[in-house]
């Protein structure tokens, strides 16, 4: 499955369309503040993030030195108002950090950033399998990104969940609040993590051919 997450406001409001060929939703992430709920929903599903303050230990910097995590950057998610999972940071030791996606059904994934050049990208595994990436294009136009989020197709019922986790990358790495600017910008940026390895640079041609970030392949035109 492809979906792409439109930004369709960046200012006063951070919206976004998401939308695949089985769905349709609307997002929403904080207008104020990274701390405000971020909210995915249409007319059968409303999907909520809430926020949670970390105990003071994880922010004691270095307990990696002691085989100690920090876990920070915390939403408890809601599904039709019933708790469902959580999302969160984890700082492993020195440029060892990715999000946990814990679900109340059992599912973990562990999601890996990383940026090269201008492109943004998550690498999402559950276990040893990557089973989706998420890509973003760094170059916008009024700060409105966008994301597209490729999914394998056996984990297809997991679309809408991390659909919402783009929404929460972008609450917590994209959205500019009160920036009061217009034009377009061209960005480049290359991140430096001890678990770069886990983007697969061949990982959306080999499971997706057909396909590029910006539509079909010249191929398939």
């Amino acid at each position: 499955m492809i979906v792409k997450i439109s930004q369709t406001a960046s200012n006063i409001k951070q919206t976004f369309d998401i939308e695949s060929d089985v769905f349709y939703f609307q997002g929403k992430v904080g207008q104020f503040s990274r701390f405000q709920p971020i909210t995915l929903s249409n007319k059968d599903t409303k999907m909520k993030g809430v926020y949670h303050f970390s105990e003071w230990i994880n922010y004691i910097p270095f307990r990696w030195l002691f085989g100690k995590e920090n876990h920070t950057k915390i939403f408890r998610l809601y599904k039709n108002e019933n708790i469902y999972g959580s999302i969160m940071y984890s700082q492993r030791g020195f440029m060892k950090s990715f999000h946990v996606i814990t679900l109340n059904s059992g599912e973990i994934f562990h999601c890996y950033c990383r940026a090269k050049g201008s492109f943004h990208y998550v690498s999402i595994y559950q276990a040893e399998k990557q089973i989706a990436l998420i890509e973003t294009f760094l170059n916008t136009t009024d700060y409105k990104y966008i994301h597209k989020l490729y999914v394998l197709e056996d984990y297809n019922r997991f679309a809408d969940t991390l659909s919402f986790f783009v929404l929460y990358c972008s609450n917590y790495y994209f959205s500019k609040s009160f920036h009061m600017t217009k034009g377009s910008y061209s960005v480049k940026s290359w991140s430096f993590s001890k678990y770069n390895n886990k983007y697969d640079p061949k990982w959306r041609e080999t499971n997706f051919p057909d396909e590029n970030f910006f539509g079909k392949t010249s191929l398939f035109k």
